[in-house]
């Protein structure tokens, strides 16, 4: 079954740069880890140092054989320094994935 993880995670100004490359290595990384469908950093538009990870993953037991990866340790001890409270992370089972159809046709003058 299918699970998906958001977590917040909450960086520290001065540190930034930093972290961000980080987490885009990280992302990188993970995106090509066996059981990984999705993995995204993105910053919170009202508070730019603090980000949220959004990953799904084909099985639990996927997501946590990356957690108990070498890339993963890596990853944690990487940030260390960076941090300024530990992340916070909630796992959701997935029974069901639906996609919406559009209501109506795509407006010309609104592609790109």
């Amino acid at each position: 079954m299918p699970v998906i993880a958001i977590a917040d995670i909450f960086g520290i100004s001065g540190r930034r740069n930093d972290l961000v490359a980080l987490l885009t290595r990280t992302e990188q990384q993970v995106r090509e880890a066996r059981g990984s469908r999705r993995y995204v950093f993105a910053a919170r538009l009202d508070t730019p140092d603090q980000f949220l990870l959004l990953s799904e993953w084909d099985s639990y037991d996927a997501m946590d054989a990356y957690h108990r990866s070498e890339p993963f340790a890596r990853y944690q001890f990487e940030l260390s320094g960076l941090l300024a409270r530990p992340s916070e992370m909630t796992v959701y089972s997935v029974t069901e994935e639906v996609r919406p159809l559009p209501s109506s046709p795509l407006d010309p003058r609104d592609a790109d």
